[in-house]
């Protein structure tokens, strides 16, 4: 049976710069209410996912902090890993020691396999 990620707790935030891909990681941004694509700092913070793209920088996005979301995976991973999000492009992965992560905490687990960089699969928030 096929399932939509549809439920979670989703805020208003604005985008500090233009963002082309939903469903990936954010960090809070510099100034208040603003959120960013996690730089390769190890101290970010990831508040949640953007449901939507923000073509331009001040833009109203909507960023999923609980629930059930879509994301973008990195790279190959399995159904049940733990998912990290990578610097600077906000995908999901598990972790690695190759790859930057932004401080190797865990968001959330995933709840579909993903086969390569790229796809787009369903993840249980867990910050």
């Amino acid at each position: 049976m096929a399932r939509s990620a549809s439920g979670g707790l989703d805020y208003s935030w604005k985008a500090e710069n233009a963002m082309a891909e939903a469903f990936v990681c954010v960090e809070l941004g510099t100034n208040d209410y603003d959120v960013d694509l996690p730089d390769t700092v190890a101290s970010d913070t990831i508040i949640g996912v953007i449901q939507e793209t923000a073509p331009t920088a001040g833009q109203s996005v909507r960023v999923r902090v609980n629930g059930i979301t879509k994301v973008v995976a990195n790279g190959a991973f399995s159904k049940g890993d733990t998912l990290v999000a990578a610097a600077t492009t906000g995908r999901v992965d598990t972790i690695t020691e190759s790859t930057a992560y932004t401080e190797d905490i865990m968001i959330g687990i995933a709840l579909k396999a993903a086969d390569a960089a790229g796809e787009v699969v369903e993840m249980l928030i867990r910050q």
